[in-house]
C-alpha cells in the first residue's frame, strides 16, 4: 500500500509531540523563577526590617547616654534624627535619609519626638515587595531620658 506525500504528512503532525516538552518546562520554569524571586524579595524586606531595628535601638542608647553627659546637657530630636540618620547610613550604606513620617518607595525616613521625660524615634523604609506591593518596614522605640542616675 503506498500513501501519497500530503496524507503522510498530515498524519505526522496529528500525532506529534515535538515541542512540548519545551512549552511545559516554560511553564514550571517561569514559576520557579517567580518564586525564588519572591523569597531574594522577601529575605531583603527581613533584612532591612531587621536592620532598623537595630538601629533604632543604637540610635536611643545614644541618646540616653547623651543625655545627662555631661551633666546639664541633652539630647533633643534633632540630635536623635541626627543619631539615626548617621546609624543607617553606617549599616545600610545609604547615602540619603529623610526626616519624614511617611516614606515613599525606596525612601528612609528617620523621625523622633522628645518630651522632657522620654523620647520616640522611628525609622521608617517603604519597601516595594515584587514591583507592585508597596510596604512600610520600619523600627520604633520609645526611651527614657533625664533619669537620676542610679
Amino acid at each position: 500500500m503506498t500513501i501519497n506525500p500530503a496524507t503522510r504528512r498530515k498524519c505526522g503532525l496529528r500525532g506529534s509531540e515535538d515541542g512540548a516538552t519545551a512549552v511545559e518546562a516554560a511553564f514550571v520554569l517561569f514559576i520557579f523563577v517567580f518564586v525564588i524571586l519572591t523569597i531574594l524579595n522577601f529575605g531583603w524586606a527581613f533584612f532591612v526590617w531587621n536592620t532598623l531595628q537595630l538601629v533604632v535601638g543604637q540610635a536611643s542608647r545614644y541618646v540616653m547616654v547623651q543625655n545627662g553627659i555631661p551633666p546639664g546637657s541633652s539630647c533633643d530630636a534633632t540630635c536623635a534624627e541626627s543619631a539615626l540618620q548617621t546609624a543607617i547610613s553606617n549599616w545600610l550604606g545609604v547615602s540619603s535619609v529623610s526626616i519624614c513620617a511617611t516614606p515613599t518607595p525606596g525612601q528612609y525616613c528617620v523621625n523622633a519626638i522628645c518630651n522632657p521625660n522620654s523620647c520616640s524615634l522611628s525609622a521608617l523604609y517603604g519597601f516595594n515587595f515584587v514591583g507592585t506591593y508597596t510596604f512600610t518596614l520600619g523600627g520604633q522605640i520609645t526611651v527614657p531620658i533625664n533619669l537620676p542616675p542610679d
